[in-house]
């Protein structure tokens, strides 16, 4: 039995190590979204651009555009690239071979070798020996001895279609060839002949390092051979795949690739160890890379050399694989982390809830559940012993996985939310309250008992952290802003508060959630309000720009004096000695930017361990810092909309508008941000830094109100993602000035002027003469208008006087007219009276009183040049009739022109010959409501001094008159 356990465990063992995964970030670039389908290969020139051989031609990639390099070209079909020397880049097609080099900024293609009619070189090969191979599609071999070398054929298969025969040479000299599916052969110098290895025939790739010959196909086989071309050994790794192609990275990493598939390949002894490569562009998911055909693989280095982009041609396209700055543990979830701490011998613990113990091998990682234990929030461990802090409030002492001791805190508070050990191997721990204040910290001495230390021994306030620095000294911090800070007097055991006061503002609620002292010891405060520095005499805020004010939960301190820092919502920061920050978030490889609270660590190997609230990560490096973005490339210069040469000195005048369209070749580079600084030449080089860099939109740089002069234009660029600030490209600008402003043009403008001043001055008497004479007849002019309009004002002040005088005569007679008026009177007594208001030359043509009786209004009154009273009778309808609209409203209507003005009160029309109108709503001594209405035939015969009259006649007749009319 427990054999056949051993046997079924080491078969895991072994399935483990085949489905063993790696994942990468990637961007694939597909017909659609570029110019071609196909790429057969990829190839990096000495200036970083990336060169790609497809169906469609020659193209090369600055990591956002593709740009076409065929006008030259008779033939599109590149097949393949070789680096001839640091300068040339060879590729081929079937017209043959083609030479690729720089002609100061821009590329060169010339004939290397032509090829014949009936020869088809698909790839390309260069020996020690300074000759050229190349493999022909008919399956055979050439090699060239110098450029014009006709070449020398060699057949080792019967003729067929070969895609790629594929070359590599040992450290003895010797020139290996793989013909697909057609053998293993290798060069004897002296006989000039080729020779077959056999057992090879099933093989598709070959490459050779050293002395190891390595083939694939339907297995992997590698050989160590003599300079004899023995095979001294020989393994043979089984696999159920067929692999077409093999690459190996500078740093050794095998690349193994079947027809739509990659894997790294890891050898350990005669275990076929493969792991399979994954898409992942967000932490939380895994994808197939949708790969149909692949061609080649590739490599290039970052920018700081450290990790591989891999180029991956194909049937479909182009892929990028890149590895993230930070790496999650394959298989552990994506919790929250709730503690973390790493140990000494290189092994990392982490809770979320349950623990795990990471095995970290630098570049890879594995996991174990730690224990069966739930809950855990603080973890410290010395490697031999480890305690566990819960969140009841318990403490779990294990050793070598046994449990030998737990302590039952829950009485004193909640949860241990934070554990640390000094260098006597005390264990620090830090509690949450319960139902009461808790003040201070605890610890488990060296003898296993509990010592707290509350206000007796110095703590003012609850403490969140506690750490120890490298020169033994041991702080803790907390709340509020007098108590934030205490440090341990070990001499007479009790915490002295070191807090000093702030010389900004902080919020009410300031804590402190974590600190790292540094090899200088200072103190570096993790806060609610920012990053805080502490040198126990100074206190200051740290300038992070826009998070200067934001939360900061977890802070390191790196051996060489960096710091990196974690957020609440902004991910993590990298901060250096010169107070320059990154920020590294999900384009980094991080799960989440929500971070939690004082999980951060620095294991043993130097590589940085985050803890988010979405899981665990860890940096690919040791020692971690952000890399380097590349300096930028000016990709076009465009003055005034029209395309320039780029040379070393850009010269414009000053009215023309300069448009610089830059490009960092760092792969992919979609995610580029620029700023730029104009240097004006004369200022002093201590003073350049003091010039505040300008923010660019996107990848065109327009530099504006540049006067004449010299400039040095400084441009930076930063990838995202975890990417410092590029060295500044820097290019000379010269401004010329106007063309006005030269010498020979203030000339001529002294000259003009002159000419201009005498013209001018002749022109000015001469309109001067004319002007005088012109003012003249203006004078004359006006004079005579001056008289027109004394005799049209003196009219209108006899009009006045006239209009005057027959007011004066209205009042009088309608002063006589209500005298005749008797007290109490009827209106059958009043009607003949107001007769003469149409008898006298009162302006009145009629005049009516109209009441409404039922569902009609009553007119009663008299027209002028008529003895007999008019009694007329209208339906009540205010909308249709203008006096049943002023018994609606109670608002008297004066209407100059019925024709024009009745339409904005009624609806109907009918004037009755009368233009000009006075309505005015009067009361009768009972107070029933009645109009009285006075007309006249032309328009515009009623002023407000008429108006008022009426308003007097109606409120006396409305006083006078004892009846009503019914």
């Amino acid at each position: 039995m427990p054999t056949l356990r051993l046997f079924l465990l080491f078969q895991v063992f072994l399935i483990c190590k085949l489905i063993d995964a790696q994942k990468f970030q990637y961007v694939y670039h597909q017909e659609g979204d570029v110019p071609f389908k196909r790429v057969n290969q990829t190839i990096q020139d000495n200036k970083g651009y990336v060169w790609l051989a497809t169906d469609r031609g020659l193209f090369r990639f600055d990591g956002k555009y593709f740009e076409d390099h065929n006008i030259a070209l008779r033939s599109k079909s590149i097949r393949s690239f070789l680096r001839w020397d640091d300068q040339t880049v060879l590729f081929t097609n079937d017209t043959g071979i083609h030479r690729l080099i720089y002609d100061k900024t821009d590329p060169s293609i010339s004939y290397f070798i032509k090829a014949s009619e009936k020869a088809y070189p698909t790839s390309l090969f260069k020996d020690s020996k300074e000759r050229l191979w190349t493999g022909q599609m008919d399956g055979s071999i050439v090699m060239y001895d110098t450029e014009k070398s006709d070449g020398i054929v060699f057949k080792l298969v019967e003729e067929r279609k070969t895609e790629q025969i594929s070359f590599g040479e040992d450290k003895f000299g010797t020139l290996w060839v793989l013909i697909p599916k057609g053998g293993l052969f290798y060069f004897d110098e002296i006989s000039k002949t080729f020779t077959v290895l056999s057992g090879h025939t099933e093989a598709n790739q070959l490459w050779v390092k050293n002395d190891e010959v390595w083939t694939v196909g339907r297995s992997i086989d590698k050989m160590v051979v003599d300079e004899d071309q023995k095979v001294e050994s020989s393994t043979k790794y089984k696999t159920d795949k067929e692999f077409q192609h093999i690459a190996v990275t500078s740093t050794g990493t095998i690349f193994l690739a079947t027809e739509t598939e990659i894997f790294t390949f890891h050898p350990q002894g005669n275990i076929t160890r493969l792991s399979k490569v994954f898409g992942s562009n967000d932490p939380h998911r895994v994808e197939e890379l949708p790969f149909e055909g692949i061609n080649h693989l590739n490599f290039s280095l970052n920018e700081m050399n450290l990790n591989h982009v891999v180029w991956v041609s194909s049937n479909d396209g182009m892929c990028l694989l890149w590895s993230s700055f930070f790496q999650n543990v394959s298989g552990l979830g994506y919790d929250n982390v709730m503690g973390l701490h790493a140990n000494s011998n290189g092994e990392v613990l982490v809770s979320q809830g349950p623990v795990h113990r990471i095995l970290n091998q630098g570049t890879s990682a594995s996991f174990r559940k730690e224990n069966d234990l739930n809950g855990i929030t603080g973890i410290v461990s010395n490697n031999t012993d480890t305690w566990y802090g819960s969140t009841a409030g318990f403490i779990y002492h294990y050793r070598q996985g046994g449990l030998v001791k737990q302590y039952d805190l829950s009485d004193r508070g909640s949860g241990i939310f934070l554990m640390s050990k000094d260098h006597t191997g005390d264990i620090w721990f830090c509690q949450a309250t319960s139902d009461k204040p808790l003040v201070g910290v605890a610890k488990i001495d060296s003898q296993g008992k509990v010592v707290a230390y509350g206000k007796e021994k110095g703590f003012d306030s609850r403490i969140l952290i506690i750490r120890e620095g490298g020169r033994n000294e041991f702080y803790a911090a907390g709340i509020g802003a007098e108590s934030y800070l205490y440090k341990y007097n070990r001499d007479q055991d009790i915490f002295e508060n070191k807090s000093l006061p702030f010389p900004f503002k902080v919020s009410s609620n300031f804590e402190v959630h974590d600190i790292a002292i540094d090899s200088m010891g200072i103190v570096w405060m993790a806060t609610t309000d920012g990053l805080i520095k502490y040198d126990t005499e100074t206190v200051r805020k740290v300038d992070l720009g826009e998070f200067t004010d934001g939360e900061v939960r977890s802070i390191v301190a790196m051996p060489n004096g960096l710091l990196w820092l974690s957020t609440d919502t902004n991910g993590l920061i990298h901060l250096d000695a010169e107070g320059n920050y990154v920020v590294f978030d999900e384009k980094s490889g991080t799960p989440s930017k929500v971070a939690a609270y004082r999980c951060l660590a620095l294991d043993s190997n130097g590589q940085l361990w985050v803890g988010t609230a979405e899981g665990l990560v860890y940096s690919s490096e040791t020692l971690p810092g952000p890399l380097q973005t590349k300096a930028p490339m000016v990709r076009s210069i465009l003055v005034d909309n029209e395309q320039m040469p780029f040379e070393d000195v850009i010269h414009i005048n000053e009215q023309e508008l300069l448009k610089l369209e830059m490009t960092t070749l760092t792969f992919p580079s979609d995610d580029i941000k620029y700023q730029y600084k104009i240097i004006d030449g004369k200022i002093p080089q201590d003073e350049i830094v003091d010039i505040p860099w300008t923010p660019v939109q996107g990848s065109y740089l327009i530099p504006k109100n540049i006067i004449s002069g010299s400039y040095k234009l400084w441009i930076r660029a930063q990838k995202q993602g975890g990417y410092a600030w590029s060295q500044p490209t820097k290019i000379s600008l010269k401004v010329a000035g106007k063309w006005y402003t030269s010498w020979w043009a203030i000339l001529l403008w002294t000259l003009c002027g002159f000419l201009f001043f005498w013209y001018f001055l002749r022109v000015w008497f001469l309109k001067r003469i004319s002007g005088l004479q012109a003012s003249l007849h203006q004078k004359q002019t006006e004079l005579k208008q001056k008289e027109a309009e004394l005799v049209s004002q003196s009219l209108s002040l006899k009009d006045k006087q006239e209009e005057l005088k027959s007011t004066g005569a209205n009042v009088y007679l309608l002063q006589r007219l209500i005298r005749q008026i008797p007290k109490n009177a009827t209106w059958k007594e009043t009607m003949p009276i107001l007769k003469k208001l149409v008898e006298l030359p009162t302006g009145i043509d009629a005049f009516e009183i109209a009441h409404k009786r039922g569902d009609d209004i009553i007119y009663s009154g008299f027209q002028r040049g008529s003895d007999i009273p008019v009694i007329r009778q209208e339906e009540f309808n205010e909308k249709n009739d203008l006096a049943s609209y002023v018994l609606v409203t109670g608002k008297p209507l004066t209407i100059d022109d019925y024709e024009a003005e009745a339409s904005q009160y009624i609806s109907g029309k009918s004037s009755r010959g009368y233009a000009s109108r006075l309505l005015l709503p009067i009361q009768q001594a009972k107070g029933t409501p009645a109009v009285l209405c006075v007309c006249h035939r032309e328009k515009d015969m009623f002023s407000q001094l008429d108006l008022t009259l009426i308003q007097i006649l109606g409120a006396f007749l409305s006083a006078s008159v004892k009846d009503e009319l019914k």
